[in-house]
């Protein structure tokens, strides 16, 4: 049987005349501490590739929120109708609904509520609001103001109320019903006033 060669070789130093063996390993212990540190130190300047799934997650910007600079889209002002609102006292758990007439102010318990537009299905196409028929999706654009502080301005859906509208630590406030005036009755309206 042939004898294997040897895993690990040791090496034996022999001692330069009149120097002190023991302080002679321990230079060569610490030559190769310092040897690991400087080969290691070269792995921390490595320059970091962040993958995309690795970088902090940032909430794209929701065109659903609050906005007091949102912009009323004219077909959505030009529609009449009536919402009910439901409010949630989250304190008491205490539910009200509140019906509002588009263009009229209804106050209820400090709050100061004004319907300002209406849609019959919403749906956003490139940042755009557009009124969808086809689509199930009826919202209203809202203005609420509380003790003279605005709360919310902006659109509130009647589908998946727990996702979009009014939500601050004591309040919370969504669309729960909501009928337009067709156009033509408007305009049947208007020439019988005339």
């Amino acid at each position: 049987m042939a004898e294997s060669a040897p895993l690990l070789r040791v090496y034996r130093f022999t001692p330069i005349e009149g120097s002190n063996p023991s302080l002679s390993a321990t230079s060569v212990w610490v030559g190769l501490f310092l040897m690991v540190l400087v080969l290691c130190s070269g792995c921390d300047n490595k320059q970091e590739n962040n993958i995309q799934w690795q970088l902090p997650l940032q909430a794209p910007e929701d065109a659903h929120q609050s906005d007091s600079n949102a912009a009323l889209p004219e077909w959505a002002a030009a529609r009449e109708g009536q919402v009910d609102l439901v409010f949630l006292h989250k304190n008491t758990a205490r539910k009200s609904v509140v019906s509002v007439v588009k263009g009229q102010q209804v106050s209820f318990q400090h709050w100061k509520i004004r319907v300002l537009g209406l849609a019959q299905g919403l749906r956003i196409k490139s940042g755009a609001f557009l009124d969808d028929k086809n689509v199930h999706n009826a919202a209203a654009f809202v203005e609420l103001v509380r003790d003279g502080k605005l709360m919310y301005h902006g659109w509130l859906f009647q589908e998946f109320p727990e996702l979009f509208g009014l939500d601050n630590p004591s309040w919370k406030v969504w669309l729960k019903d909501m009928t337009i005036q067709p156009v033509e009755e408007k305009i049947g309206s208007l020439s019988s006033a005339g």
